[in-house]
């Protein structure tokens, strides 16, 4: 069989494949008594139909089982000999097979990029301060009992307060036209809460239930509805209910309905170990983002299409299961909001791709290995993040075929460690 290879750019290749006609002839010759055996042409009985009206009945099947099944056969005995290593389905461009004759085609693949290693220790990296204080504590505390408050309607009397809940209607007319948006029935809005626009809110403040109020409000420039955005709107909003939060005092019983805690005390320790580990994770993400950029911009090269498609469709999927999380269906995206969210996902695979393949020589040159305790260590963690036996999570995985892409996940992120205790770190 005659190989060669072409360059088409630092990650792609052309194979051109030429098989002799007496090698393609064996297999044809192959193809055709196993179709005699079972064959039932007119004239004859199954399995008794000479070779030739077999040849010239099933010529056509005969070339499409040499295609789909010995073509692909002939290129990986290609590839192995020539040491080309493609890392998706190739791209047949030319195809020349005639019975008798050579088989010939060409083969577009894409390969790994080749690339030198540059420096990769001692990169520059700031570090921001992880230390929890007694403020960031009571802050976090004081999210927990807005979470658990009772939400209670008010004096009749009582005028409307920040942090209060107001249950509104209201209707919003540009120069006396209704606009998008810009009306609703029975909308909860908590008043310094945010949701909307800071002007809108602090109108209602001073508001009583069964209160009808009309008042103007001019949006942003930089306003996401076009058709309001620097305009003066007029509003009209009438008051249905008005509650406010009772917040829950700060004790034992507390500690044990928010934190699974015996006391006050131990609540606010399992606190700030929770605020330590997050901030821990947030500053290695940091670090590595500094990391990934340093690598990017010293190991410049063509990244693999296949890689970028397949991580884009990896980033797609897990943005899609994040708004379902949130509650939004992707689906009900309109055309042009999908093509937003699929392009602005394009660059992030791009950068993700470029740095993996970075790591990934790394982690050969420093022969760093997931190794068995490894890989037990993250069934053990991923058993307690869902409350289930290890035994069960390693059964999933296994049955998914999984466990070579997480050992993958796991050897990657030994890598990101090792670059980060190399790094030379400063203060943010």
């Amino acid at each position: 069989m005659k190989v060669s290879v072409n360059t088409v750019t630092g990650c792609t290749k052309e194979v051109l494949v030429e098989v002799p006609a007496d090698k393609v002839q064996t297999k044809v010759d192959e193809i055709y008594r196993r179709i005699s055996q079972d064959a039932k042409l007119p004239g004859f009985r199954k399995g008794k139909a000479p070779l030739e009206a077999i040849r010239k009945e099933y010529k056509s099947n005969v070339r499409e089982q040499i295609l789909q099944y010995e073509l692909p056969e002939f290129f990986r005995e290609a590839v192995k000999t020539e040491k080309v290593d493609p890392i998706a389905q190739p791209r047949i461009t030319e195809l020349n097979f005639e019975e008798g004759s050579p088989l010939k085609f060409t083969a577009r693949v894409e390969v790994k990029p080749e690339f030198d290693l540059k420096n990769y220790k001692n990169i520059k990296v700031k570090k921001d301060e992880a230390a929890v204080s007694e403020a960031d504590v009571d802050k976090t505390l004081e999210g927990l009992r807005d979470q658990m408050a009772q939400i209670i309607p008010v004096e009749e009397t009582r005028l409307a307060k920040t942090g209060d809940i107001l249950v509104i209607d209201f209707d919003g007319q540009l120069e006396g036209k209704p606009f998008e948006g810009g009306k609703a029935t029975r909308y909860s809005v908590v008043l310094g809460g945010g949701n909307m626009l800071k002007d809108f809110e602090d109108a209602l403040i001073g508001m009583k239930k069964d209160e009808t109020k009309t008042f103007k409000l001019k949006f942003p420039d930089d306003y996401f509805g076009k058709q309001v955005a620097g305009k003066e709107v007029d509003f009209t909003v009438v008051v249905h209910e008005l509650k406010e939060k009772k917040l829950p005092m700060v004790d034992n019983e507390f500690a044990k309905d928010v934190g699974k805690c015996e006391t006050v005390a131990e609540l606010r320790q399992k606190i700030e170990e929770d605020i330590k580990a997050r901030r821990a994770a947030e500053q290695r993400a940091k670090l590595t983002e500094q990391i990934g950029d340093q690598l990017i911009k010293d190991h410049a090269f063509d990244v693999p299409e296949s890689l970028v498609d397949a991580e884009q469709k990896r980033l797609i999927q897990q943005g899609v299961e994040r708004m379902r999380h949130q509650g939004v269906d992707a689906n009900k995206l309109n055309e042009e909001q999908k093509k937003d969210f699929v392009e602005k996902m394009r660059p992030i695979a791009l950068r993700n791709v470029h740095i993996a393949l970075i790591v990934e020589k790394i982690s050969d040159k420093e022969n760093i290995q997931c190794e068995p305790k490894d890989f037990e260590d993250y069934i053990v963690k991923m058993a307690k993040n869902v409350n289930q036996p290890p035994d069960v999570i390693k059964r999933y995985i296994q049955q998914q075929g999984n466990q070579e892409s997480i050992q993958d996940w796991i050897r990657y992120e030994k890598t990101l460690d090792f670059l980060i205790a190399e790094a030379k770190t400063e203060a943010a």
